[in-house]
């Protein structure tokens, strides 16, 4: 269980780095660039780091998360992704 649990972590943080740095790293790409647009790309970047850093640190046997942690990161994620769709449907 609670490598299954490492797992739904660090790919939850993957998928919030991608959702938050994805579009901005898209708009650094095609040469806008802003302080807002530059910080959401470092912290989608710094999301994805961090989950790929916690997979190869942390031994599956010991991670341990409460089961309500986890339920807000992907709560938190699922917003994220929303949010990231609306911003793209409007032309963000």
């Amino acid at each position: 269980m609670q490598r299954f649990q490492l797992h739904i972590y660090t790919t939850t943080l993957v998928a919030g780095g991608v959702l938050i740095g994805g579009p901005t790293a898209y708009s650094l790409i095609s040469g806008e660039w802003s302080l807002p647009i530059l910080i959401r790309t470092i912290g989608g970047c710094g999301l994805m780091l961090a989950a790929v850093d916690t997979l190869l640190r942390t031994d599956p046997d010991e991670f341990s998360i409460p089961p309500t942690g986890l339920v807000l990161l992907v709560g938190a994620v699922c917003l994220c992704g929303l949010g990231t769709v609306l911003f793209v449907i409007s032309g963000g």
